[in-house]
């Protein structure tokens, strides 16, 4: 078995590229950007008033004048007027441009207006350009704002606005269809016998893909019937971009979807991944289709885990353990939590242990997995790991 590290660069070096599309600003999915933005002028466009004041000449100001005859009103969205008389000044309004011939702004609160005039009362060090947005201090005409591969999260949508880029390029998320294999299972509104078993995992898988920004997610359930299994598959590579299985990759007499995706040409790259829960996981890509191809296990846990950890482009956070804990086996291990954000911007972990891999109920209590390395038996409390949130 491989390492968990070595299937996550095998997993980055192999999935495929299934290119870029365009979306509307009015449809702000959670995507990553295909290309660099730039800005199409300076921003701030103009030397942009960030106080309700008044507009004057520093010069002024710093001579002594301490009253100011008001010539008019600035308010935003206006063409600036010019200063055409350098003893006086204009009222001016946050957001509004920067009159020609004035370079200082004075704050309402250090002033009294009197017969149109106004005075200072409250003298203070002013520099020139003090509340005042220059022109081009965020960024300059053609300058970079987004990089390729920015998570469009709401800051992003808002500059992507600003710059006038109402059809965003994003990389296309794949059409994904999540095949539950077994005969066991039957559809989540049917009443099962004791033998029986809902159809779970499909569900939960699909909520996290969808949460990820996955739009075209569907979900198939298929037999351990090694006929019905090839023709579906056969139907699905042309049609999907990335086909999640889960079960039959294990080394039971029923796991038939290993040897199946070889028979079809997918390469395989990997079987076996040394970790708990997941261990069977398997990974391969059907080059002249363009499809990937994930076995999960069949375990609720394991294939939750599993999709989390090698599918969804999640950062990890870093978290600490409440409490000791210890795992015997070398393989890493993912350990359900509950998060605890404490009033020192501390994540604490509090370890949630299942019973074994198909204990879904006991992840109803926790908010995602710490990942404790193989090489280690014995984790102490206060010691950080990475921590992979469900959402």
């Amino acid at each position: 078995m491989i390492s968990v590290e070595t299937a996550v660069d095998l997993i980055q070096q192999h999935l495929p590229n299934w290119g870029t599309e365009i979306i509307s600003l009015s449809e702000p999915w959670y995507r990553r950007l295909a290309v660099a933005i730039s800005s199409d002028r300076p921003y701030p466009p103009i030397d942009r008033i960030m106080v309700d004041g008044i507009a004057l000449r520093w010069a002024a100001y710093g001579s002594g004048q301490r009253s100011f005859p008001i010539l008019g009103v600035v308010p935003a969205g206006e063409v600036p007027p010019t200063l055409t008389d350098p003893q006086a000044c204009f009222e001016v309004m946050t957001g509004a441009a920067l009159p020609q011939g004035c370079d200082l702004v004075i704050p309402y609160e250090a002033l009294e207006i009197r017969d149109s005039i106004a005075h200072i009362r409250h003298p203070e060090p002013w520099s020139p350009y003090q509340f005042v947005h220059r022109c081009g201090s965020d960024a300059l005409a053609g300058q970079q704002v987004l990089a390729a591969g920015t998570p469009l999260h709401s800051p992003a949508w808002g500059i992507l606005a600003s710059v006038g880029q109402i059809k965003v390029p994003v990389r296309r998320p794949p059409r994904t269809q999540i095949i539950a294999t077994g005969n066991e299972l039957i559809p989540p509104n049917e009443v099962p016998q004791p033998y029986q078993l809902r159809l779970s995992n499909a569900y939960a898988l699909m909520a996290a893909l969808r949460r990820q920004g996955y739009t075209h997610v569907s979900i198939s359930h298929l037999p351990d019937d090694p006929v019905q299994l090839a023709t579906h598959y056969r139907q699905a590579s042309q049609e999907y971009d990335l086909l999640i299985y889960c079960g039959g990759v294990s080394k039971g007499k029923f796991d038939y979807l290993p040897q199946l995706w070889r028979d079809h040409g997918v390469q395989q790259y990997i079987h076996g991944v040394a970790q708990r829960p997941g261990k069977p996981l398997w990974f391969g890509v059907d080059h002249t289709q363009q499809t990937a191809v994930f076995g999960l296990p069949g375990n609720p846990v394991s294939s939750l885990v599993c999709l989390h950890r090698y599918v969804l482009d999640i950062v990890p956070l870093y978290a600490r353990l409440s409490s000791p804990f210890s795992f015997e086996k070398p393989l890493t291990y993912f350990l359900p939590v509950k998060l605890e954000i404490t009033k020192n911007a501390e994540l604490i972990a509090h370890p949630r242990p299942m019973q074994n891999s198909g204990d879904f109920l006991a992840l109803a209590d926790s908010d995602g997995f710490l990942e404790l390395p193989a090489l280690q038996g014995v984790f102490a409390a206060g010691e950080c790991y990475r921590y992979f949130p469900w959402s």
